[in-house]
């Protein structure tokens, strides 16, 4: 055998109970952030944060979700046409934690109500405004409607 410890530490989680499992999902979640700090300094981000109280990962969370559902009503056109002016919010959605279900499930899965999806709506399309066409940011308004 090349890697006993690795041998030995299979075994021993085949016979111990899942009692001791650890849950990498929300490890991830929590660090999320930290791997992306890059998006702790996005605009989007920081006001949000600083607005609305909530953690960069909820802001990032919830920035992908609403983003999520707005593309379901956009077309793919338009919707790579937005991403490809503000590659950040194409960094959003990658760096977000996995979440699914309806929008007002994954703002639960954040740890936020779902009455913060309207505070964080008219910030998200003030970013987009910022940083697109001045219809892109209607369009995403109407996919969210």
């Amino acid at each position: 055998m090349k890697h006993p410890l690795i041998t030995f530490a299979f075994f021993i989680s085949l016979i111990t109970p899942n009692v001791f499992a650890i849950d990498f999902g929300s490890m991830m979640q929590a660090a999320t952030p930290l791997m992306n700090s890059g998006l702790n300094s996005n605009p989007l981000v920081k006001t949000l944060t600083t607005n609305l109280g909530v953690t960069p990962t909820q802001a990032i969370g919830g920035s992908a979700a609403l983003l999520g559902e707005a593309k379901k009503d956009m077309k793919p056109a338009d919707f790579k046409s937005m991403t490809s002016s503000m590659p950040a919010l194409g960094s959003l959605m990658a760096a977000a934690p996995a979440t699914t279900g309806t929008l007002p499930t994954q703002f639960s899965a954040l740890g936020m109500k779902p009455e913060m999806i309207e505070k964080f709506t008219p910030f998200l399309l003030d970013y987009i405004k910022s940083g697109t066409t001045p219809g892109m940011a209607q369009l995403v308004q109407a996919a969210l409607q």
